[in-house]
């Protein structure tokens, strides 16, 4: 069992364009623990939404190995 409940987060980022998306998607698919992420590039903070079981340093450390900054922005856990 993953030590990381089912959480959101929401992180701004400098993800600007589709070639952006093409870069990063390879980093933030390869990790299991990320069961849905999205980017909206017409949001001004170019805002990074993850689900998943992991934790918001990981996801900086994957956008990070893309060439790519990320900022928390809020997170949610999804209580059951």
């Amino acid at each position: 069992m993953n030590e990381h409940p089912m959480t959101t987060y929401k992180f701004k980022t400098n993800i600007q364009c589709g070639n952006c998306l093409n870069a990063v998607s390879p980093f933030l698919n390869k990790d299991l623990d990320i069961l849905y992420w999205e980017v909206d590039i017409t949001d001004s903070e170019k805002v990074l939404t993850v689900e998943g079981e992991v934790s918001p340093e990981r996801v900086r450390e994957l956008i990070a190995e893309a060439g790519f900054e990320a900022e928390l922005l809020t997170s949610e856990q999804d209580v059951q």
